[in-house]
């Protein structure tokens, strides 16, 4: 079950702070997700499927947003040494707004006769549910960086109570789909809206921890959050076969908000 609203932006908050990030840093691990060829980073296959907002290259109304993330994440990568952090792709950077299947329980849900129709059947009949007196986009501002266990992201929070439970409504009812929950989906996180940058490539004892604790609440006041809102107009059904890009068929359920 997601927070309520206070409790996820006191929690949210919290993430971006100094202590934080010095009690985050010195357990982070490389991610299982990249792996080192030659000179370079190549993603290894993870495959799974997702609800997202549109992915950077194909989000109009949020492009000023990320034309101004993408310099972040440029910042960010050369602040960091040499093989420590591997970028996203920018035009692959989204926000997630419920996880679903991946890695080896969504190679077993695909083995399930008719997977994809029954999949796509039930996200429309939750998305069709959803109330519609409620048309306005989805509203958040950025507040800092967020050091996870593999990866580097920004943490969202959003514009009001009334914005989160709509976020919450629409996680809750697809968690709690009967049809859903019969092809294996069950919550397994709760929400913290943001968005990943990038994963944790070579890790070495020799991280300055205190050091770039330090940069990263610098670059929260500097740029973090100087980015403009970030405005969700649509949840879509998305597929991934690793972390570099999400696609759709056409006519997979799509929830305008």
């Amino acid at each position: 079950m997601d927070d309520q609203f206070q409790p996820y932006v006191n929690r949210v908050v919290s993430l971006t702070q100094r202590s934080q990030y010095e009690q985050q840093l010195p357990i982070i691990h490389s991610s299982p997700k990249y792996k080192h060829l030659g000179k370079q980073w190549a993603a290894v296959p993870f495959p799974g499927c997702t609800i997202i907002a549109p992915p950077s290259g194909e989000d109009p109304v949020n492009q000023g947003f990320y034309e101004q993330l993408h310099a972040v994440q440029a910042k960010l990568a050369l602040d960091l040494p040499d093989d420590f952090f591997i970028p996203l792709p920018a035009e692959s950077l989204h926000l997630t707004l419920a996880d679903l299947l991946w890695a080896e329980n969504y190679t077993q849900a695909q083995s399930v006769e008719g997977f994809e129709a029954k999949l796509s059947q039930e996200i429309s009949q939750v998305f069709q549910e959803m109330p519609n007196n409620q048309s306005a986009p989805i509203r958040f501002q950025a507040v800092g960086y967020m050091v996870m266990a593999r990866a580097l992201g920004i943490c969202l929070v959003p514009e009001t109570e009334a914005t989160y439970e709509r976020v919450r409504l629409l996680r809750r009812s697809l968690y709690q789909q009967p049809g859903l929950l019969a092809l294996g989906i069950e919550q397994q996180y709760n929400f913290t809206a943001h968005l990943t940058l990038g994963y944790f490539g070579k890790v070495g004892d020799g991280l300055d921890v205190a050091a770039l604790a330090q940069r990263l609440v610098e670059l929260n006041q500097s740029d973090v959050t100087a980015l403009p809102e970030f405005i969700v107009q649509r949840a879509e059904l998305r597929q991934f076969d690793d972390m570099t890009a999400y696609k759709r068929s056409p006519g997979w359920p799509v929830l305008e908000f």
